[in-house]
C-alpha cells in the first residue's frame, strides 16, 4: 500500500500571509466519536496540501485526539497527518450522519443532516446543522497566519434546524425566577405548562452569526414555552494560550432576561476545560486551568 506521511500539519490548516484555506471537499461522512477516538467512513475526498493534490474514493477515517493522530485511506494510499483535535476538549461523544466537508480557500464549510452530542446526562440531537467561516473579504493584515478558529471569530455562522433534548430542569425556572423576581406569575405559568406538558424541549431555527469578535443569535424554543431566544455578545481569543472568552452581554427569552441561567446551566455541565465567571465563559483548549480574576 501507498502510504504518504505529512508531518507538522495542525487542525487550523494555517496558510501564512494569505488569509487562504485549503482546497478541501469530503462528501457522505458518517462516524462517531468517543473516549477519545472516532472513526468515520466518506464516500467521496478531495484535498489539496503543499505541492500535493489527493482523490480518495470510499475512504476510512481514524481519529485519535491523545496521540494527535489523523489518518485518511483507502484501499491504495493512507495519508498520516498531525493533527491537533484540542477543539474536542468539550465533547466526551458524539456520532454524525451526511456530513459535508467543503473549502475553497476562502469559504470553509461543514453541513451535517444528524448530529448527536452527548453531555452527560444529555443526549442532544441536531438537525441539519450548518457551520460557515467566510474570509473573502476580511482584512487580517499583511502577513498575519489565520485558520478556522480565527475565521469563525471574524465572520462565523452557525445554522441548525432544530435540536431535540430532554425536558429542562425545575431547577432552571428557579434560576429564571431569581433573575426576574419581578415575574413570578409569568414564571409560574411555565411551570404550568411544563406540568401538562409530554413534548420534548425543541429548539427551532437556529441562527448564531459572529462578525470581528461580535456575536448576535436568535432562536425558537418550540415547547410548552414558545418563545424566541435573542442573545449577544463579544468573543475574544488569545491564540498563544489558546484561550477564548465568550462574554454574554445580553440574553432574552420572550419578556424574561435570563443570562445569568444561560451561565448557570452552562456551568452545571462541567465541560471540561470550559470554566464560567460571572457573564463570561472561558474555552481553554490547552487543557491548562483559568487563572482566577
Amino acid at each position: 500500500m501507498k502510504k504518504i506521511i505529512f508531518i507538522a500539519l495542525s487542525f487550523y490548516f494555517t496558510s501564512a500571509a494569505y488569509a487562504l484555506f485549503p482546497i478541501i471537499d469530503i462528501k457522505n461522512i458518517n462516524g462517531d466519536y468517543l473516549d477519545e477516538t472516532g472513526k468515520a467512513h466518506a464516500e467521496k475526498a478531495y484535498y489539496e496540501l503543499p505541492s500535493v493534490k489527493i482523490r480518495h474514493s470510499d475512504i476510512k477515517i481514524k481519529v485519535d485526539k491523545k496521540e494527535k493522530n489523523l489518518v485518511i485511506s483507502d484501499p491504495n494510499t493512507s495519508v498520516e497527518l498531525d493533527f491537533d483535535f484540542s477543539f474536542l476538549n468539550v465533547f466526551k461523544a458524539f456520532s454524525f450522519d451526511n456530513m459535508q466537508i467543503k473549502s475553497d480557500k476562502k469559504i470553509f464549510s461543514v453541513t451535517s443532516s444528524d448530529l448527536d452530542l452527548y453531555i452527560s446526562p444529555t443526549k442532544y440531537e441536531l438537525s441539519e446543522a450548518y457551520i460557515e467561516t467566510d474570509v473573502t473579504n476580511l482584512d487580517i493584515g499583511n502577513g498575519d497566519d489565520i485558520d478556522i478558529a480565527d475565521g469563525l471569530l471574524l465572520n462565523g455562522l452557525l445554522k441548525i434546524k432544530s435540536i431535540h433534548f430532554s425536558d429542562f430542569d425545575d431547577v432552571v425556572f428557579e434560576d429564571l425566577l431569581t433573575e426576574n423576581p419581578d415575574m413570578a406569575d409569568s414564571v409560574a405559568t411555565l411551570l404550568k405548562k411544563r406540568g401538562q406538558s409530554l413534548v420534548p424541549m425543541v429548539i427551532r431555527f437556529v441562527n448564531f452569526q459572529i462578525k470581528k469578535g461580535t456575536f448576535s443569535g436568535v432562536s425558537k424554543i418550540d415547547s410548552y414555552i414558545n418563545l424566541w431566544l435573542r442573545t449577544r455578545g463579544t468573543v475574544k481569543a488569545d491564540r498563544k494560550k489558546e484561550i477564548y472568552e465568550i462574554h454574554l452581554q445580553k440574553a432574552k427569552l420572550g419578556i424574561f432576561s435570563i443570562r445569568g441561567t444561560i451561565m448557570k446551566m452552562i456551568k452545571k455541565l462541567n465541560l471540561d476545560g470550559v470554566t464560567v465567571k460571572g457573564h463570561k465563559v472561558y474555552i481553554d483548549l490547552s487543557n491548562k486551568p483559568i487563572p482566577e480574576a
